[in-house]
């Protein structure tokens, strides 16, 4: 698929650490704009179907809860990388990756919680605090967090293609990169 092509685009610079040590850490890692399109569409075609076939769980502590009894059933993370200037959700973040990837559960950060919510919702806003929709109230800091449970049919070909660029990026060695969602 061409998928590890994507970890060259990678840019490290290096960084001092207060034992007086160089260590290299990551500025920022987008996917290219070729393969960016690719798996845009199929993880937006994935979160559609999860939406409509009610596999959705939105928000870091509802997400904690599911992975806490149904870790089993798990199919993917998607972590909205906007929200990391928030030092909590950033905690958050980093123990729901660990605990993911300790479970063999494939990970995803997007650009933006905004368009995670548009994705999710249609641009179709809830009305109120009391309109939930597919599991996700319209607290917007609900979607920094979603996961997608494994459909109980066979999976899809955008799932498969999501599952698989997740599986060509997990090097550990690399930084994960971020999907640009759409507009």
């Amino acid at each position: 698929m061409g998928y590890p092509e994507s970890l060259r685009s990678v840019s490290y610079i290096q960084m001092e650490n207060n034992n007086e040590e160089t260590v290299d850490a990551t500025v920022k890692s987008v996917v290219p704009p070729r393969h960016s399109s690719d798996i845009c569409r199929s993880l937006c075609a994935s979160v559609v179907k999860a939406r409509e076939e009610g596999r959705l769980t939105c928000g870091v502590y509802q997400a904690a809860r599911v992975l806490e009894t149904n870790t089993d059933h798990v199919m993917l993370c998607i972590l909205a990388a906007d929200t990391l200037d928030d030092l909590e959700l950033s905690i958050h973040f980093t123990l729901l990756e660990a605990y993911c990837w300790e479970n063999d559960i494939r990970v995803i950060k997007v650009d933006s919680a905004t368009k995670l919510w548009r994705l999710l919702f249609d641009d179709n806003l809830p009305a109120n605090a009391n309109n939930y929709v597919a599991g996700c109230s319209d607290d917007l800091r609900a979607l920094d967090c979603v996961l997608i449970e494994f459909p109980k049919e066979n999976k899809s070909d955008a799932d498969a293609r999501v599952l698989d660029f997740c599986k060509a990026n997990e090097n550990v060695d690399q930084p994960r990169p971020i999907i640009e969602l759409p507009v």
